[in-house]
């Protein structure tokens, strides 16, 4: 039967956080998610950020403010 198990991954080694009940050199298979750190969001809305940079300037006033209060709420959110 399937079991989740967390682990850290330390020099080039996965540490199960508890104890595991397996017996020595038993083969298992590991999923690991797609993890989205801070870091990784905050790259993307700079790259959105800096697309949307040179159309703001083809805007109307009005559109542009609306668009730069989207950003900033969008960046609080992170």
């Amino acid at each position: 039967m399937p079991q989740t198990i967390d682990a850290t991954y330390e020099h080039g080694v996965f540490v199960p956080r508890i104890p595991v009940n397996l017996p020595e050199h038993t083969e298992v298979k590991l999923l690991l998610p797609k993890i989205s750190t801070k870091r990784n969001q905050l790259a993307k809305a700079e790259m959105s950020f800096l697309a949307l940079r040179g159309i703001i300037h083809n805007l109307p006033k009005t559109d542009s403010v609306e668009v730069q209060r989207q950003i900033r709420r969008e960046w609080r959110g992170l």
